[in-house]
């Protein structure tokens, strides 16, 4: 805004309105591939959409955007409009918003972009009689919710992690980018159970991270390596109920169980459970009761159920069968009725139901959908309606339904972003 004149007036908007849809517009507005003007942003998220703005009259036209609270516009990148801009007869730009839901009104952004020509050379305000926006189904259509969830990925290759926003509606990540590095060949990821701090099994290095928690944005900082010791290619995170005990398998035979400093995540006092035989243990995961984990002997082909109590994990029952192919991880479904088990050497993902009796053993395990393929696991939102699965043959996370009786997962899909480089753990939260 300039020389004091408020933009969004309703004069102004009155003013415009007429020139916005007719037949064969002076600026042309269409939204460029893969960028999507109707969404549900919540509150902590942000997001960018791009416009091809092209001027289709026979001048060359100096213009700008009519300014929307909650949406600014990026200036910088090839090709990208300008603020004010000039465009030739036929000539085209970018227009690049970015939405921010923590800025929106309650009523929402429902029209605009609105690009119109400047009133003069010393006056960059806009001219409200020659003006365009796009059409109808193309307008800006943006409603808020509470905060929304972020998914984090390993990337085992990359040495890092990937954090994106999850999609309310379609659960498919968008705003990928990498919040951690140098997590020396990361597998296992998740948070302690206050969500306050994010933690990482770092395979190759035999090391534990622990991170700080940014809420307002879900990045990850301050990352530190968490200590504890006797750690032997460790790829797997899980915590005791009151997140007092930090448990992980080690590839290298054995489950450790070490406490946890409740200020720092610091982790000491390790004990490194050997008396219990594994098969390259390569994941696992507690009920919500923390008195039984599951862990996947990738190894042996099996899926060992053992009970826990404190820092001691003993009394395993190890199940095998056909469907379990060099399991790598083993997820429990968020109710706890159901456990994920996904298989290195076949790229298969097989769910099971879990006993309700107490001993927490595996019936009608069944394969299921979802194209794994590496070295992770399955996650779930909150609700435990859409699973993701890693696949690093290809450097995407497949998104899928899950039946809400049965747990099968269904309609997988590529949850559409990239960035990511050998992804095998994620955790949503």
């Amino acid at each position: 805004m300039k020389n004091g004149i408020s933009l969004l007036s309703t004069g102004m908007l009155m003013l415009v309105s007429p020139m916005l849809y007719a037949a064969e517009p002076k600026f042309s507005i269409v939204p460029k591939a893969g960028s999507v003007t109707a969404m549900l942003l919540p509150a902590n998220f942000t997001e960018t959409v791009h416009y091809k703005v092209t001027n289709n009259t026979r001048l060359t036209r100096t213009l700008t955007m009519v300014p929307i609270t909650g949406v600014s516009q990026v200036l910088s990148g090839a090709n990208i409009c300008g603020n004010p801009f000039t465009l030739s007869s036929g000539e085209s730009c970018t227009l690049s918003l970015t939405i921010n839901g923590s800025k929106i009104p309650a009523a929402g952004i429902q029209g605009g972009p609105v690009i119109c020509k400047t009133n003069g050379p010393n006056n960059d305000n806009p001219d409200p009689f020659l003006c365009s926006q796009p059409k109808t189904a193309n307008v800006l259509a943006v409603s808020t919710t509470s905060k929304g969830q972020h998914a984090y990925v390993a990337n085992q290759l990359g040495n890092s992690v990937s954090f994106c926003q999850v999609n309310p509606v379609t659960g498919l990540l968008s705003q990928c980018a990498i919040t951690a590095t140098g997590t020396d060949g990361v597998e296992g990821v998740g948070f302690n159970p206050a969500n306050k701090l994010f933690y990482s099994a770092n395979l190759t290095a035999s090391t534990i991270t622990v991170c700080d928690v940014n809420h307002a944005t879900g990045a990850l900082s301050a990352c530190v390596n968490a200590g504890g010791s006797g750690f032997s290619q460790p790829d797997a995170v899980a915590f005791s109920p009151d997140g007092s005990i930090f448990y992980t398998a080690n590839v290298g035979g054995s489950v450790s169980a070490c406490l946890v400093d409740s200020v720092t995540g610091q982790l000491s006092s390790c004990v490194n459970n050997t008396s219990v035989t594994f098969g390259a243990p390569s994941d696992m995961a507690l009920n919500k009761a923390g008195t039984l984990a599951y862990v996947s002997n990738r190894g042996n082909s099996t899926v060992s159920v053992c009970n826990v109590s404190g820092q001691t994990v003993s009394s395993c029952n190890n199940l095998s069968g056909s469907l379990f192919d060099a399991p790598e991880g083993v997820t429990l479904s968020p109710s706890g009725l159901h456990a994920y088990i996904a298989n290195a050497e076949n790229g298969k993902v097989i769910v099971c139901d879990v006993r309700q009796d107490g001993t927490g053993l595996l019936d009608n395990c069944a394969a299921t959908h979802g194209q794994f393929h590496g070295t992770g696991n399955v996650a779930f939102n909150n609700l435990g309606t859409l699973a993701y699965v890693p696949n690093q043959l290809i450097n995407t996370v497949f998104t899928c339904d899950v039946m809400p009786v049965t747990g099968k997962l269904s309609k997988c899909k590529p949850s559409l972003d990239t960035g990511f480089d050998g992804p095998s753990g994620v955790v949503v939260n």
